[in-house]
């Protein structure tokens, strides 16, 4: 008999969207959260060369101690969090340190507060574990950022978890300092924890990153998300990590002792040289994310079509609920276009009437798809 947690999870609008655009001959992507860049020479070799060294065994259950090394002075440097390497582990992609965390952190009947719209992992997590799903909004007319203000409304006696998402999947949303802080301010006299998921940290454009567990109030109750797939193009390595208190470390390790025992150990040596070495090809590709972000936002202003500026990530999300519903024009834009992307309600009930827009795919790609969306509407209209 299956368990309720999984019987019960809502079906998958995203696998559902794969699986039509697989199934469409000269389709343009629009719709994966993967870099179309090829990981960096330095860093594949450093992978090629841990192989080549017999480096291929079973590591720490907390991952190879350079590497955590290395994390913890990269999170003092960059992020202003007073870690080490026993409040760092190392995860099979960033995905598996947001099971390891949500599986420690939740039991069934507890409340996890998630942004509306928000990455999907979160929701189904939050189903398999049977916790209950409180949805917060975030408005467009705030730049689809989570505000405190709308955050407080939605705590109860029940809530035991609070997943920021900054960059933020689909939105592309960065929440600044001064709000996390605000956010902060109403969690810390709570018995809460947050996950922070901070995946997208280096695809930042006009805004500066900023990690809530800097703040002294919040380092012992958060649990810092991170990996290697999105700055590093680095997706098929999978090699995430978490960063938190040492007792909450301490028995994610245990869990992933039993159900992973260890990420791969060659891509833990490439994770390694990517921050080591030289972050040149980090600020290449961000320079060619915003070209093509400048380039999506003009395309959709000249159809017509509302669209938040992304602060950060490689998503947009446009307000096509003039057209129709998400579902209705993302099924067009299939079906006439020959473009996928993902429907906003995939995200949450506040997606719905949006749509989210990958630009990690080529620019003469993202035009080639714009010129057939914008013929498509006009045969709509």
């Amino acid at each position: 008999m299956i368990s309720n947690g999984v019987d019960k999870a809502p079906p998958s609008k995203f696998e559902e969207a794969v699986k039509a655009s697989q199934e469409i001959k000269g389709l343009i992507s629009l719709s994966i959260g993967e870099p179309d860049f090829d990981t960096p020479g330095h860093i594949a070799r450093a992978g090629i060369d841990a192989i080549e060294r017999g480096w291929t065994h079973y590591t720490s259950n907390f991952g190879i101690r350079e590497l955590r090394e290395e994390i913890a002075k990269k999170m003092k440097k960059e992020n202003k969090i007073d870690t080490n390497p026993k409040e760092v582990i190392i995860t099979t992609g960033a995905s598996m340190a947001i099971d390891l965390a949500m599986r420690l952190l939740l039991n069934p009947g507890d409340e996890v507060i998630v942004q509306d719209p928000g990455y999907f992992n979160y929701i189904y997590e939050s189903y398999f574990i049977g916790a209950k799903l409180v949805p917060v909004e975030v408005k467009e007319e705030n730049d689809f950022v989570l505000m405190a203000d709308d955050l407080e409304d939605k705590m109860t006696d029940k809530t035991k978890l609070l997943v920021i998402n900054s960059p933020a999947n689909p939105t592309g949303a960065v929440i600044k300092e001064k709000e996390l802080r605000k956010i902060a301010d109403v969690c810390a006299d709570k018995e809460i924890f947050i996950i922070s998921d901070e995946i997208y940290e280096k695809l930042i454009y006009d805004e500066k990153h900023f990690s809530i567990a800097s703040l002294p109030e919040m380092g012992e109750k958060t649990i810092t998300i991170n990996g290697f797939s999105k700055a590093y193009a680095m997706t098929g390595w999978r090699i995430g990590y978490a960063v938190g208190d040492k007792k909450l470390i301490e028995k994610m390790r245990t869990m992933q002792m039993y159900i992973n025992i260890c990420p791969p150990s060659m891509s833990q040596w490439a994770a390694l040289a990517a921050l080591q070495e030289s972050q040149k090809c980090v600020e290449e590709m961000l320079e060619e994310y915003k070209k093509r972000r400048e380039y999506l936002l003009k395309r959709f202003m000249e159809m017509g079509i509302p669209c938040v500026k992304p602060a950060g990530a490689f998503y947009a999300f446009p307000n096509i609920s003039s057209f129709g519903s998400s579902e209705e024009v993302w099924k067009l834009f299939m079906r006439e276009a020959r473009v996928s992307t993902t429907p906003g309600n995939t995200f949450g009930e506040n997606g719905e009437g949006y749509l989210r827009i990958s630009y990690a795919n080529s620019l003469k790609n993202i035009e080639k798809a714009m010129n057939r969306i914008e013929k498509a509407l006009e045969v709509k209209k």
